[in-house]
């Protein structure tokens, strides 16, 4: 097994679970901080188990403690606003805004880590925003409405949170890393809303856990599966360029699984243009 076998069984996971992302909170009446708890702890348990079977090693002051807050904390951010975000707007929507995270990231790298901002990156970022402006064109003019509003938001978070595991990532474990940090966002994210514990009885739930468990499997799966790629010989510009195709992935599993056929053509052609976008800025 290759590692562009592996990314592109990565780019097929990660749409998956944004098409389950998009069913788990369909219903308005889900409370997005329970759900972000929920997802964080269960990430947390499967990266756990992950690491000790592959016999990972554990220990929390190998690199900045602080960094690690600050990593989950954002992450913490952005899954909450996700969250809210997929209550109100379509996956594939979600999917071609979210790509904004990538623009924060460089913008946060350029000033964090000092690293270069060349005119390619230049051109990569006015096409990610055009294709950002055919989605949020969709229904209403120019308006953004509060689902998009909230997905911009989580770019942000997303953006700023990369950074820091990047940093973060040069004195953990990857494996490890991941299990300390889901684990310290969701109580992170319980020390915010602790009134999301009284929503318990609704995880233990067959109906929650049918959709939970799946999303979480395919979460921690496309992480491991992108990680594992960069160890079979992939480096970091040619897996990561390749994973920007669950942009169109996800919008096709949208169409196909939710519905989500309204102004097709746009959504294809925004996918298309984030993808291309992405692939510059690499």
């Amino acid at each position: 097994m290759n590692w562009f076998f592996l990314t592109l069984l990565s780019v097929l996971f990660a749409s998956l679970a944004s098409i389950l992302q998009r069913v788990l909170m369909k219903d308005e009446r889900s409370d997005p901080y329970s759900y972000a708890i929920a997802f964080h702890f269960l990430l947390g348990f499967l990266n756990l188990g992950f690491a000790l079977v592959s016999g990972s090693q554990f220990s929390l002051l190998s690199g900045n403690f602080f960094l690690l807050l600050l990593a989950s904390a954002l992450w913490g951010g952005c899954s909450i606003f996700l969250f809210k975000a997929l209550q109100l707007i379509e996956a594939s929507e979600k999917t071609i805004l979210s790509s904004l995270n990538v623009v924060f990231t460089i913008i946060a790298s350029v000033i964090f880590l000092h690293e270069t901002f060349n005119g390619q990156k230049v051109f990569g970022t006015v096409i990610i925003l055009a294709s950002i402006l055919l989605v949020v064109t969709l229904k209403n003019g120019f308006k953004f409405n509060r689902g998009v509003v909230y997905v911009l938001i989580t770019a942000v978070f997303a953006g700023l949170a990369i950074v820091a595991d990047s940093a973060n990532v040069q004195h953990y474990n990857v494996i490890t890393y991941n299990t300390f940090q889901n684990f310290l966002t969701g109580f992170i994210i319980l020390a915010f809303a602790p009134k999301s514990l009284q929503q318990w009885r609704c995880f233990v739930e067959p109906s929650f856990l049918t959709k939970m468990l799946p999303l979480g499997i395919f979460s921690t799966a496309q992480g491991i599966l992108y990680l594992t790629a960069l160890t079979y010989g992939g480096n970091t510009a040619q897996v990561g360029t390749i994973r920007q195709a669950s942009t169109i992935v996800t919008v096709l599993l949208a169409v196909i699984f939710l519905r989500e056929r309204n102004n097709l053509w746009r959504k294809l052609l925004a996918a298309v243009l984030v993808t291309f976008g992405v692939f510059l800025l690499h």
